[in-house]
């Protein structure tokens, strides 16, 4: 897989990020792939700004921290560590989703999350990406930003897609590379509905795509 910059400017790089988003990703990351592993990776990718310094745990977006910056980390990742790259960034998704799930409960309704486990497994799903898409919404309109969210149902899977991913933004590649977000969904899911369910990103803005789609199976994996 090849992971570069666009060549022309990406105005969706230019979105702005919550700090405690950046923050959790780069605990998440620390954790997986070790303090020094994390400190050359960001050395490397003129992300040294956050060596020792990460930003504060707040729904706020004080440090203006940009999409670019965070999708830069994501794709640093994946092309720092090479074919291993997609299993750690996964890793590093479902962990910091559970960092999100312990720390953001009002602002994403878990209180409605849990009482998704008596509805059909299909409404479980649909309902609890919105709850999600909700929660990005009120942070976006916070600071006048459009994340450009919606869900589909499709029949045997329901569709997670966003036309201003913060995982690709400012980035080209041959393949989908948005695998930190495939494990946040992967662990929401499984959080909401106590099954693993199969995710498959689907379309990637990275490789032209006009949005970044995940695909959810209705099916919980055996």
């Amino acid at each position: 897989m090849e992971i570069k910059s666009k060549s022309t400017h990406d105005p969706l790089a230019d979105l702005h990020i919550a700090d405690a988003y950046m923050r959790w990703q780069l605990l998440a990351a620390e954790e997986v792939v070790g303090k020094q592993g994390l400190v050359t990776v960001l050395r490397e990718n003129g992300l040294e700004k956050f060596i020792d310094n990460y930003p504060p745990e707040e729904f706020n977006f004080k440090s203006q921290i940009t999409t670019g910056e965070y999708a830069g980390l994501s794709a640093a990742l994946m092309s720092f560590y090479g074919r291993a790259g997609r299993g750690m960034t996964l890793r590093i998704g479902r962990l910091s989703c559970k960092m999100a799930i312990e720390k953001q409960g009002a602002l994403f309704n878990v209180a409605g999350s849990l009482a998704l486990k008596l509805l059909p497994i299909g409404q479980q799903l649909k309902l609890g990406m919105e709850n999600m898409q909700s929660g990005f919404r009120k942070l976006g309109e916070s600071i006048g930003e459009d994340y450009e969210l919606s869900v589909e149902d499709r029949g045997e899977t329901v569709a997670y897609i966003t036309k201003a991913c913060p995982m690709c933004a400012g980035q080209q590649a041959d393949a989908a590379i948005c695998t930190i977000f495939t494990g946040n969904l992967e662990e929401a899911v499984r959080w909401s509905t106590g099954k693993e369910h199969q995710v498959v990103e689907t379309s990637c803005r990275a490789k032209g795509d006009p949005a970044c789609v995940w695909e959810v199976s209705k099916a919980a994996k055996e």
